[in-house]
């Protein structure tokens, strides 16, 4: 039986960004919310994650964009044994542009870090606005992510660049959600296909947003979510 849900945020948000999530599903899980904002590596995220479920068996990871990869990494280096997992609008190699030819690019994220390293604010407002929807702009807009330290940023943005979990995809062997937004343009559908093709116990969600489904299409990522724990043996 699943007692806990870990959502694990992306780049640039912070815990806070699962409001809605923790507001519908606290009646009858534990929720943790891991805080990877600050951390240096990939590894170091996935250390963080690892230490705020210290003890727990029966649990759930929950990975947006560059949370997924700490789900990853925290599955390959510290054997994390979840339930089960789901990655939201995620990727297993952030620039695509190599093995799918679509998705962000080597030039794209090169470009950011180079931005991050002069403004990291600007970067982070320029980061939002492409990712959203209208409605997702009005929701994301009325978090404030107290806890960001801008100064931090590049760090991720170098985590997106380095990581690369493909080979890891068909090792994973407890049941996967996959989720996405048919207007992504950071983590594209495509990228979902490919891990759904490798991933063997997976199922695969596309919702007509971008970037955020859980802030665009919040009741519809909810209710994904609890008929996917439901169906959990």
């Amino acid at each position: 039986m699943i007692k806990t849900l870990v959502f694990i945020h992306g780049w640039a948000s912070a815990p806070e960004i699962w409001q809605r999530q923790r507001d519908y599903f606290a009646k009858s899980y534990e929720i943790i919310l891991p805080d990877i904002g600050l951390a240096r590596d990939i590894q170091e995220a996935a250390g963080l994650v690892k230490g705020a479920i210290e003890g727990r068996e029966n649990f759930i990871l929950i990975g947006w964009s560059l949370g997924w990869l700490a789900v990853l990494e925290g599955l390959k280096s510290f054997s994390l044994k979840p339930k089960a997992v789901v990655a939201v609008n995620s990727t297993p190699k952030f620039c695509s542009d190599e093995y799918l030819g679509a998705g962000s690019t080597q030039t794209h994220l090169d470009k950011m870090i180079r931005d991050c390293k002069r403004d990291p604010k600007k970067t982070l407002e320029y980061f939002y606005k492409g990712m959203l929807t209208e409605s997702g702009k009005n929701m994301a807009g009325s978090f404030q992510f107290k806890n960001i330290d801008y100064s931090k940023l590049i760090y991720g943005l170098y985590m997106l660049k380095d990581a690369d979990y493909r080979d890891l995809l068909d090792t994973i062997d407890v049941p996967a959600l996959i989720i996405t937004g048919a207007r992504d343009t950071i983590c594209v559908p495509r990228v979902a296909e490919y891990m759904h093709q490798r991933i063997k116990q997976s199922e695969l969600k596309v919702f007509d947003c971008g970037h955020l489904p859980f802030l665009d299409k919040a009741d519809e990522f909810n209710s994904t979510i609890e008929d996917f724990i439901k169906e959990l043996k």
